[in-house]
């Protein structure tokens, strides 16, 4: 089943005497931090009358909760299922089977259970990898609805998770009124620093192995550019000594700036509008926030044929390479230096502009319903 904004109308919970939908998320927008994605998305809902439980353990549910809150929370929606069952750096299979047994005691108790599909695995995988699997196995099989961001990724549940019922394809929607956007090129790169006469590319968001961002300096460092500069910031994550390895690749050339820190909201706009095109050299996606989030600012973007990302770019909107060709990045990095990156970065807008958090709250509590 494939539904559409177009086919959802906002749900009401206002009419006298009807029950307030209540969904508790796993995890809960108070431990998701470094992506605007939880608090647009929750911040609609709210404004549709959905009501949001707390009082669950952010990462991970217990027996005892369920049944205390069986006749007041309606929808449990799992966004990150990992916490329920890893231990340490392990996947436990004893805690994978009791998070089964929980999601079966809620389904026999009359929950909603909602899975959206962020990763098709985890950012940190964990050993065993089968336990890994399973879990996402599990969470396919027993959810009443599961939603995706694209149509390459409904396809990869069913092909991965043999899961093809009440498959949901919701658009991934915009960050234009996300981030403060005042500024001018001129305006960012003065206050960074940077000279107006140089074309540069950029990164931003988190700054992990799955990034691929050492792909994205060798590509750099490989193209006959001399007169573009890698701009690269972010925050760091685990484990340190890829962020100390980057450290020493962009300490090598002077022509490589490398920001490792957390962003604040109201500097965001400094690094996208400061940047000409934006890189993105993903290891392994299936969605971005951080690709929406340049074509919100109106930035052309490089990106990886890898989940999501070639139906979200397009023909118009940036640059599609295979995954892990360096050379091909490289290439690509070499033709940014002759294309017309403002009109690309037009078409970038305007390819995410229809997408709004508003259309996702509203297919999201018409699935909350069913």
């Amino acid at each position: 089943m494939v539904n559409s904004y177009t086919q959802h109308t906002p749900a009401s919970n206002n009419n006298e005497g009807s029950k307030v939908m209540r969904v508790a998320w796993f995890p809960k927008t108070s431990d998701l931090a470094g992506n605007p994605y939880w608090h647009c998305l929750q911040s609609e809902l709210e404004a549709l009358g959905i009501e949001f439980e707390t009082t669950h353990a952010g990462y991970w549910m217990t027996r005892r909760w369920l049944l205390a809150n069986r006749t007041s929370v309606d929808v449990l929606h799992f966004h990150f299922i990992q916490p329920q069952y890893a231990v340490a750096e392990r996947a436990s299979f004893r805690r994978l089977m009791k998070f089964v047994s929980y999601l079966l005691v809620a389904r026999l108790l009359g929950y909603r259970i909602v899975w959206t599909v962020h990763d098709l695995t985890p950012t940190w995988p964990k050993e065993p990898a089968w336990v890994e699997r399973l879990a996402r196995y599990s969470i396919a099989w027993l959810a009443h609805d599961v939603i995706v961001h694209c149509q390459k990724a409904r396809c990869l549940v069913r092909r991965n998770f043999r899961r093809w019922w009440r498959v949901h394809v919701f658009p991934l929607p915009n960050y234009i009124n996300a981030h403060p956007n005042n500024m001018s090129r001129s305006a960012a790169r003065a206050l960074l620093g940077l000279p107006t006469d140089r074309r540069v590319i950029g990164f931003i968001g988190g700054i992990r192995p799955n990034k691929g961002l050492e792909d994205l300096i060798d590509a750099f460092e490989l193209a006959k550019t001399d007169h573009t500069l890698l701009l690269i910031a972010g925050r760091p994550w685990q484990p340190e000594s890829y962020v100390e390895d980057l450290q020493q690749l962009a300490d090598a050339n002077p022509r490589i700036l490398l920001d490792v820190r957390e962003i604040p909201d109201e500097e965001m706009q400094l690094y996208l509008n400061a940047a000409d095109v934006l890189a993105f050299p993903f290891r392994h996606v299936l969605t971005s926030s951080s690709v929406i989030l340049a074509m919100s600012f109106a930035r052309p973007v490089i990106a990886p044929r890898l989940g999501c990302l070639p139906e979200l770019v397009g023909k118009d909107a940036g640059y599609i390479y295979e995954p892990g060709d360096v050379g091909g990045l490289a290439m690509i990095i070499e033709q940014t230096a002759g294309d017309d990156l403002v009109t690309m970065g037009v078409f970038a807008s305007q390819r995410v502009s229809g997408y709004t958090w508003g259309d996702l709250a509203a297919a999201t509590a018409q699935v909350y319903m069913k």
